[in-house]
């Protein structure tokens, strides 16, 4: 076949393939010397590689030719925990953190404690950006209006959902959910499948190609239950999560969820294993690529972590509900104990808003499988109550539950027979921290609080005092070590 007469798309690929080989015959930045080159390429980072992306990459600007811009592409990371992911055309923002240059670049977190302390510290106020090496597309305005209107969309059709019935008592447990656009999805690799480590544009529009051809797994029914997936981020151009193992279960309500699994980093032992349950407003993806993440709770406790997505966000399956919720939690639980026969003992449950409504409701149907203790991070106590604080009510805390409430964990938490933690921002307005103070108030096996000064409601993980009182939680009044 002729030159004139190759596909656009393979002729795609190969300038793709032509600028990388001679990006790579090329001396070696100044900052970057060959020696570390070459440690970096042959041994596992200490960070994931989808929070990694070269300096080179912060110098890159897309000059089109026949255009009369400039533009960059950022990767802006905000939402829950500045974790939702949005892709935007445009410099980086006034005020913002360069994830590239100041955040993770040879990050230290088994090495350097107040290192990664001070990194977390970094985002707690500020949002997270990213430079995407991604090849600006011509019509890249009209991609760019069309996302956001996916993204109206997708808020509108949520409310629409939350207003259509009737009942006040539906009304109030759909409210307590808002799922986000999904951003990810699990795959198998084939098996000539090269793995690609994406630095400039040659390696994006290599990564590209790869995604088109991978088998995309984008939901959980489709999954086969019992087998592991790889996870992948639905952007062009960014890399796989590594460090991390997608699989599926099936709950009693006949939903399929998915869930991850993050081992204990450099082969140790794991001290203990963590049962993670997120907030509303995020899902697997934001806990897997936010700062700080998972994999960093993985190392930095040496504890092996399992998570999943609640019914109705991500790749799960079903609409997201009360009932469905509980019985997520109680299906993760059951294969954690009884198919990897962790011993209970050595699980720790942490619940991060709505999160926390799961884990209590969880422990009260687990007499015989009790966890060694339970860590609730800015635990509402029930959903009117938050509803009526957002109305400016002051006194309604403590008057007594309505039989329309939903998440009532106020009333549930004295029934606990295991060590709580208790973790709250002073500077919470979604969940003021009064809602904290009550329920460690009613808790019958609660130890020393902490109250968090200057932390919102979804900013409270970036703050180091955290995870120092999480540490000793664990190893001093849990005694796993």
């Amino acid at each position: 076949m002729s030159k004139s007469n190759k596909d656009p798309k393979q002729k795609n690929v190969e300038s793709g393939v032509k600028l990388f080989e001679e990006k790579s015959r090329k001396s070696v930045p100044a900052n970057r010397s060959p020696t570390r080159q070459k440690s970096i390429n042959k041994s596992l980072l200490s960070l994931d590689k989808t929070q990694e992306f070269s300096e080179t990459s912060q110098k890159l600007k897309i000059d089109g030719e026949n255009r009369s811009e400039n533009h960059r592409n950022a990767v802006i990371l905000s939402g829950y925990s500045s974790r939702r992911v949005q892709y935007k055309k445009n410099e980086l923002e006034e005020g913002a953190v360069n994830v590239d240059a100041d955040v993770v670049k040879n990050d230290r977190t088994l090495r350097d404690e107040d290192w990664f302390l001070e990194k977390i510290e970094k985002c707690r106020a500020k949002k997270l950006q990213r430079i995407c090496v991604c090849p600006l597309p011509r019509c890249y305005r009209i991609t760019d209006a069309f996302d956001r209107f996916k993204g109206t969309w997708h808020r509108v059709k949520h409310v629409v959902f939350v207003a259509c019935c009737p009942p006040c008592c539906c009304i109030i447990q759909r409210s307590a959910f808002w799922p986000p656009r999904r951003e990810y999805y699990f795959f198998k690799p084939p098996p000539d499948d090269v793995i690609i480590e994406v630095n400039d544009e040659a390696e994006a529009i290599l990564m590209q190609n790869r995604k088109k051809k991978l088998k995309k797994l984008k939901k959980a029914k489709k999954c086969v239950i019992g087998e592991y997936y790889q996870f992948g981020l639905s952007h062009p151009c960014a890399d796989d999560v590594k460090y991390v193992r997608g699989f599926v279960l099936k709950t009693k309500n006949k939903n399929k969820i998915g869930c991850v699994y993050v081992g204990c980093p450099d082969g140790f032992a794991p001290r203990f294993t963590l049962l993670y349950s997120h907030p509303n407003g995020s899902d697997l993806s934001d806990h897997l690529i936010g700062i700080p993440s998972l994999i960093d709770i993985a190392r930095f406790y040496r504890c092996e972590v399992y998570s999943y997505d609640y019914t109705g966000y991500g790749i799960s399956g079903g609409i997201a509900s009360e009932s469905n919720l509980y019985s997520d939690i109680q299906a993760i639980y059951e294969h954690i104990t009884l198919e990897k026969r962790v011993d209970p003992k050595k699980i720790v449950l942490l619940g991060y808003s709505i999160g926390s409504a799961a884990t209590i409701e969880l422990l009260r149907h687990e007499q015989d499988q009790k966890p060694a203790g339970v860590i609730l991070q800015a635990p509402p106590t029930s959903i009117l109550r938050v509803i009526g604080g957002m109305m400016g009510r002051t006194k309604h805390l403590e008057k007594k539950t309505c039989c329309i409430d939903r998440f009532v964990t106020i009333d549930k938490i004295h029934e606990i027979q295991i060590p709580i933690l208790v973790i709250h921002g002073k500077a919470d307005k979604t969940v003021p921290v009064e809602h904290g103070k009550l329920i460690c108030q009613r808790a019958i096996t609660k130890v020393a609080p902490e109250w968090v000064p200057g932390a919102a409601h979804d900013n409270v993980e970036n703050c180091r005092e955290v995870w120092r009182r999480v540490r000793r939680f664990v190893k001093v009044e849990l005694n796993l070590k």
